[in-house]
C-alpha cells in the first residue's frame, strides 16, 4: 500500500510540474502574440564581430562591405566618405552625425583581413584592352575591357587606383605576369538580399540610397547627376529595363560635338565591358535615353557630371541590377 501511495504522490506532483510549465508557456505565448512578432528586435542589442574601426580606410572598408559605399575606397575622408557614414547611422537608428563616435565603436565593426593579396591569371591579363584613341577605335573593339591590371584590381576591389599604388610600392606595374601577386582592400561584390522597394537619388547630395518595404535604407552610393540642370528630371520614374554587360549605340545626334570633331555621322555599337561608357550595367528608366548606369571612371563619380544620366561606379550599378526588377520605382530629389 506504501508503495501505491508513493507511486501516486509522484505521479501527481510530476502532473502539478507539467500544468505549471505548460500555463508558463502559454502565458508568455499570449504575451508574444499581444506585442506582436514585428514589435521584437532579436539582434537589436547583439554587435556585430569584429573590432572597431581605426583609421580612414578601415571606416570605408567597413562601409562598403555593408553596402554603403563611399565611392572608391582610398583613404581620405571626405564628403562621400562622411554621407555614407550617415546613411549606415540612419539605417541604424543612431544620430546621423557622419562622424565617428561611441555609439560607431559599438555597431560599425571591421572583420580581419581588412587587405589580401590578389594572383594575377593568365586569363585576366589576355582580356586587358590596349585603350582607344578616338570614338572610332572604341567601335572597332570586339570587348571593352580593362586599360592595365591597375585599373582591373582597383575595380575589383572597389578602391581608387592611386591608394593599390601607395599600398604595393615595391611592383613595376609594366613587368607584374600572371603569378605575380597585388595587395588590395578584401572587399568582396555586395548583394542586397531582398528586392529593393524604391531607389531615391538626391540631386542635391549627389547619393543614391535604396530602400526596402519597410522604409529603412539597405543601400547607398555616390552618383553622378547631369551637367545640364535642364536634363536634371525630378519626380517619380521607374525602372524599365534591366541589362547586364550592356552595349553602348554611339549616335551623332547625341553626341554632336564629339561626332563632329571626328567626322563620325553614322551610329555604331561599342560592344560590352567595364570600360564600355556605361560601364556593366544598364538600368533603363520610363525616359527616352535615361538610366542608372555604370562608367569607365569610378573614382570620379559624384565628383565630375554627365551628359545626363545617372552614373555609378561599376560595382555598385551591379549590386542595383541584382537587387532591382522593372518596375521599381525611382523618385528624383532636387
Amino acid at each position: 500500500m506504501k508503495t501505491r501511495k508513493a507511486k501516486s504522490g509522484n505521479l501527481k506532483t510530476t502532473a502539478r510540474l507539467i500544468l505549471q510549465l505548460s500555463l508558463v508557456g502559454i502565458l508568455l505565448a499570449s504575451v508574444y502574440f499581444l506585442l506582436g512578432p514585428d514589435d521584437f528586435s532579436w539582434k537589436e542589442n547583439i554587435p556585430p564581430p569584429g573590432r572597431p574601426v581605426e583609421n580612414t580606410v578601415e571606416l570605408q572598408i567597413a562601409l562598403t562591405r555593408l553596402g554603403f559605399s563611399p565611392g572608391s575606397i582610398d583613404g581620405t575622408p571626405g564628403t562621400q566618405t562622411k554621407q555614407a557614414l550617415a546613411a549606415f547611422q540612419k539605417s541604424r537608428e543612431l544620430d546621423a552625425t557622419g562622424e565617428i563616435n561611441d555609439d560607431l565603436a559599438t555597431w560599425l565593426r571591421i572583420e580581419e583581413p581588412t587587405h589580401a593579396y590578389i594572383e594575377l591569371s593568365e586569363e585576366a591579363l589576355s582580356r586587358l584592352t590596349p585603350e582607344p584613341s578616338s570614338w572610332r577605335e572604341r567601335g572597332q573593339l570586339s570587348h571593352y575591357g580593362y586599360h592595365s591590371i591597375l585599373e582591373m584590381v582597383a575595380e575589383k576591389t572597389s578602391a581608387a587606383p592611386d591608394y593599390i599604388r601607395a599600398i604595393n610600392p615595391e611592383l613595376d606595374w609594366s613587368a607584374l605576369r600572371a603569378g605575380d601577386r597585388v595587395l588590395a582592400p578584401l572587399v568582396p561584390p555586395y548583394r542586397i538580399d531582398d528586392t529593393i522597394s524604391r531607389i531615391r537619388i538626391g540631386l542635391g547630395k549627389r547619393q543614391l540610397q535604396a530602400f526596402d518595404a519597410s522604409g529603412n535604407i539597405i543601400f547607398h552610393c555616390p552618383v553622378s547627376i547631369a551637367r545640364d540642370v535642364a536634363k536634371r528630371p525630378v519626380g517619380e520614374l521607374i525602372v524599365k529595363v534591366r541589362v547586364a554587360n550592356p552595349n553602348y549605340t554611339f549616335n551623332p545626334e547625341i553626341l554632336g560635338t564629339t561626332a563632329a570633331r571626328e567626322g563620325i555621322s553614322k551610329k555604331f555599337i561599342i560592344q560590352p565591358g567595364p570600360n564600355n561608357p556605361v560601364g556593366t550595367v544598364w538600368l533603363g528608366l520610363n525616359r527616352p535615353s535615361y538610366g542608372i548606369h555604370g562608367t569607365p571612371s569610378p573614382e570620379k563619380v559624384g565628383r565630375t557630371e554627365s551628359s545626363g544620366c545617372f552614373r555609378l561606379a561599376n560595382w555598385n550599378a551591379e549590386t542595383l541590377l541584382h537587387a532591382t526588377e522593372v518596375g521599381t520605382p525611382v523618385h528624383v530629389l532636387p
